[in-house]
């Protein structure tokens, strides 16, 4: 009895999370389609996605930590078939990522740890981070207040300048109307709203 409603707590806790976890996904995809395809894509709607996706992930993190979520650590993952062959409904069921499960793929699709040497690089710079002194922080955190003061006046600069650009772009396009440029074309090339004079009898 405590094992079925273990397994049932256990796929609810999943399919919950699946569904957190497809809701980022989507909109991962919305903002990476904006990103190549808008031209007219500005840092306010981006940063509407952006905020989006936090809030996104803000809520699967509450879900992980609910109370009816089980602790997913103590659950092992294994594959019940390996093969080099295509296999048509994994490429199905991940949208065409992955097309194959074989020995040489599972240890990175299955790692729940990051690379050995990125995380032996991490190390180092953790215990690098750790070592320092307080003067030595606080040095650093001031220099990089510096290049972020910086940094922060030239996009605002850029983004003035982009600004007046468009504004003055934009008066521009007022001095000449669409419309009259057709008529006028259809007039010279077809004679459109031109009236027709009746020829002089002599």
């Amino acid at each position: 009895m405590a094992s079925e409603r273990e397994q049932k707590q256990l796929e609810a806790g999943t399919e919950a999370l699946s569904g957190r976890v497809t809701d980022i996904k989507s909109s991962l995809g919305q903002l990476i389609l904006k990103l190549e395809t808008d031209p007219n894509l500005n840092w306010h709607s981006f940063l509407d996605s952006y905020a989006l996706i936090t809030g996104q992930m803000n809520s699967l993190l509450k879900q992980m930590k609910h109370e009816k979520t089980p602790p997913l650590k103590k659950y092992i993952t294994l594959p019940l078939l390996l093969s080099p062959d295509r296999d048509e409904e994994l490429l199905k069921l991940t949208e065409h990522r992955v097309t194959t499960f074989s020995h040489d793929l599972i240890p990175n699709y299955l790692r729940t740890r990051p690379d050995p040497e990125i995380e032996s690089r991490y190390s180092t710079l953790e215990t690098r981070a750790n070592g320092a002194s307080q003067d030595q922080q606080q040095k650093q955190i001031t220099v990089m207040e510096k290049i972020t003061r910086e940094t922060l006046k030239l996009i605002r600069r850029e983004r003035d300048e982009m600004e007046s650009k468009s504004s003055a772009r934009s008066e521009i396009e007022t001095m000449y109307s669409n419309d009259d440029t057709n008529n006028l074309l259809a007039a010279i090339n077809h004679g459109k709203g031109l009236k027709t004079i009746a020829p002089v009898v002599p």
